[in-house]
């Protein structure tokens, strides 16, 4: 069997994963995120040999300092990964979990876009009806 068949299981739960965390990411009305810093994870697990090594980048990125905040929401990036981590349970070998990864970050990606996206419009539509524009 090949990687994107034995992964072909997990895939709904890597979705509702990502869509989770990224709901919980946009719940307080603020980014704890921006699409670079995914696109970075996605590089990341491009070049990863194992799920640890991915862990540990979001964990460091969590800990950096830019300007003034961090570089990843420290809390997000928690969530980030105990969500992968349970979703990858029963996954044993690192080149299924690193691909299971792979997956994840494309869809932490696309759930972003979409809350954002979503958040632009919604604020959008606030700002003209509070200059007494219509929606």
């Amino acid at each position: 069997m090949n990687i994107a068949e034995a992964l072909r299981p997990k895939r709904k739960e890597l979705v509702i994963a990502a869509e989770g965390v990224m709901e919980g990411a946009f719940s307080e009305g603020r980014r704890k995120v921006n699409k670079a810093q995914l696109s970075h994870l996605i590089g990341v697990c491009n070049e990863a040999a194992c799920a640890e090594e991915i862990e540990l980048y979001i964990r460091y990125q969590a800990s950096r300092k830019q300007g003034d905040g961090a570089v990843w929401d420290r809390e997000l990036a928690l969530q980030v990964i105990e969500a992968a981590n349970r979703a990858l349970s029963g996954l044993e070998s690192d080149t299924l979990k690193v691909a299971a990864w792979r997956l994840y970050a494309v869809y932490l990606t696309r759930a972003f876009t979409f809350r954002d996206a979503s958040q632009q419009q919604h604020q959008r539509g606030a700002h003209h009806a509070g200059r007494g524009g219509r929606r």
